[in-house]
């Protein structure tokens, strides 16, 4: 199975951006639509599929989620409608440990208001934000995920060497669809934004393409784009000017707290 985290709905504490301990705050006058939806049931059936495929990784109290790592509890997550209005399961990757071993980590989804966050629980609690789809390299060192929150025509993509999560690179292009295949190469459908489009303030010179991404010799990321897509239909398309070749490069600085 593709060890890959695709939040199930609206693509989803150290993060990329810092540590945050506290919950995202409620937008207020806006009404929640997830809880009692359909999109809530689908939600909680899959959480229900993920514990029971990862016996000693989570366990589901009523309006409480409590997470484990080697079937101890690190945290757990209890719903508050000042805050996260629902807490669930919806991914498991599996990644390796600082001890060299593969170990499946939780990815929680906290909704609030109309909107949602992603995160990888870390076995000492802390939590780890992804965007939109996450994938990890076969060896479990590399994870793959958006940088920024993504939409059809912005985004980034960032890979964390793992369990070092400050030791990251981004791609100024984000990628869905990611496909390994070994543990410096994958494949994806990506996309880069060249700037507001003067014409329609609402739309972006957003170029799709598919891409392969690999570490060079020299330990660096490359992303190659191999062709270029329809942004709706993803077929082949002619574009009049070269192929994208981006370098991943550090986030920039600061970037992460100094002790985190």
């Amino acid at each position: 199975m593709r060890n890959t985290l695709i939040l199930f709905f609206a693509l989803a504490s150290c993060s990329l951006a810092g540590c945050e301990k506290a919950a995202p705050k409620r937008q207020e006058g806006i009404d929640p639509t997830f809880e009692g939806s359909d999109n809530e049931k689908r939600t909680m059936a899959v959480e229900a599929a993920l514990i029971a495929a990862n016996p000693g990784l989570a366990v589901r109290k009523d309006r409480e989620l409590i997470i484990m790592h080697k079937e101890e509890a690190v945290t757990s997550y209890i719903n508050d409608p000042k805050g996260c209005e629902r807490y669930f399961l919806t991914g498991v990757l599996k990644l390796r440990g600082k001890d060299g071993e593969l170990y499946p980590v939780a990815g929680v989804t906290c909704h609030f208001a109309n909107a949602e966050n992603t995160y990888l629980v870390l076995p000492n609690s802390d939590k780890y934000l992804v965007r939109e789809e996450a994938s990890v390299s076969p060896d479990g060192r590399i994870l793959a995920s958006g940088f920024d929150r993504a939409d059809e025509t912005q985004g980034s993509l960032a890979l964390a060497n793992w369990p070092k999560i400050r030791d990251v690179v981004i791609f100024p292009a984000h990628c869905k669809g990611m496909a390994w295949q070994d543990d410096t190469h994958f494949t994806a459908t990506c996309w880069h934004n060249e700037g507001p489009n003067s014409s329609n303030p609402y739309d972006s010179f957003a170029y799709y393409f598919t891409a392969r991404i690999e570490k060079d010799a020299t330990g660096k990321w490359q992303m190659r784009a191999t062709q270029w897509v329809d942004r709706d239909t993803l077929a082949p398309k002619a574009v009049n000017k070269p192929n994208y070749h981006f370098t991943a490069e550090p986030p920039p600085a600061p970037h992460f707290e100094k002790e985190s």
